[in-house]
């Protein structure tokens, strides 16, 4: 089985640092990582290479640095690795990537048998890139699949795809390759690359090829400019809701309401009375709860 999985270098969340004056984010502060919901398509990947056999290569859009999110998938254990191109690229859109990607993947050999992509990449997240792929190379689809499972019989395989939906529904399909598969960062938890595996990683060579001498000449120039940066800010907190008691109320009651929190489906019940009362008060509503 032939597998493509397209991967994405992306930054780690918790390194993404925006100064609070400026509205800018810290590039430099940026700590580059294989985009968790490739990681998750990767190791998909080599479980189904390690069922079936077959062979997995790699394939991402960027500039050298790029190359980091390949080697973590080289360690992974896919088989071989392809860097896409061109300094035009910088200004390229998601469609325009497919794009590239299809163009790729078309001129080939053998042809794909499945691909997988992440859902979303955890910087734009715009999760366009897998659906646009699968439409320029006219394959079938299913998208965030959150779960699935692999059979053969024969010379015939069939996957068992669970998709997350809205609302938490969740939908069953069964689907024959050749197909294009989007996971989610559910899917599994990718295993830690031996050190072996890391070094054989590091040391691996991976081309690179222009995208613009595979595409059409203009098919770069025909997608617009659809995204518009207003502004960038850390999120900012939710305002924390204290209820104020009633001030016609008497103290007694502004008490109850305080401890309750303007809940009205939470129960207070205040007991007035001597020390003895309070505490035989105390027993019985522990006796009464069960926790005495």
């Amino acid at each position: 089985m032939r597998i493509y999985v397209c991967v994405k270098q992306t930054p780690d969340s918790s390194s993404v640092y925006i100064d609070p004056i400026t509205g800018q984010v810290d590039g430099e502060r940026f700590v580059q990582i294989l985009n968790p919901a490739d990681a998750c398509a990767v190791e998909a990947a080599v479980r189904i290479k390690e069922q079936l056999g077959g062979n997995i290569m790699v394939l991402t859009l960027g500039p050298h640095d790029a190359e980091g999110a390949l080697r973590a998938s080289l360690a992974l254990g896919a088989d071989s690795a392809m860097r896409l191109w061109t300094h035009q690229a910088t200004e390229w859109g998601p469609f325009t990537v497919a794009t590239a990607l299809a163009a790729y993947i078309q001129h080939e050999t053998p042809l794909a048998d499945l691909i997988l992509c992440g859902d979303t990449s955890s910087d734009w997240a715009s999760g366009i890139v897998g659906p646009a792929l699968a439409q320029y190379l006219n394959l079938p689809q299913v998208t965030g699949v959150a779960q699935f499972t692999t059979t053969q019989e024969g010379s015939s395989i069939m996957l068992r795809l669970t998709r997350k939906l809205e609302r938490g529904y969740r939908e069953l399909i069964e689907a024959e390759p050749p197909l294009l598969i989007t996971v989610t960062s559910d899917l599994n938890e990718p295993r830690y690359p031996s050190l072996p595996a890391h070094l054989a990683a590091l040391k691996a060579k991976i081309p690179v090829i222009d995208p613009l001498t595979l595409m059409k000449s203009n098919a770069w120039q025909s997608e617009a400019d659809e995204t518009i940066l207003v502004e960038m800010h850390t999120p900012r907190p939710r305002p924390r809701h204290i209820a104020a008691p009633n001030s016609k109320h008497s103290p007694y009651q502004r008490i109850g309401e305080i401890v309750s929190g303007g809940t009205a489906a939470r129960k207070v019940r205040l007991v007035e009375g001597t020390p003895d009362e309070l505490a035989k008060a105390l027993v019985e509503f522990l006796q009464d709860k069960g926790f005495v």
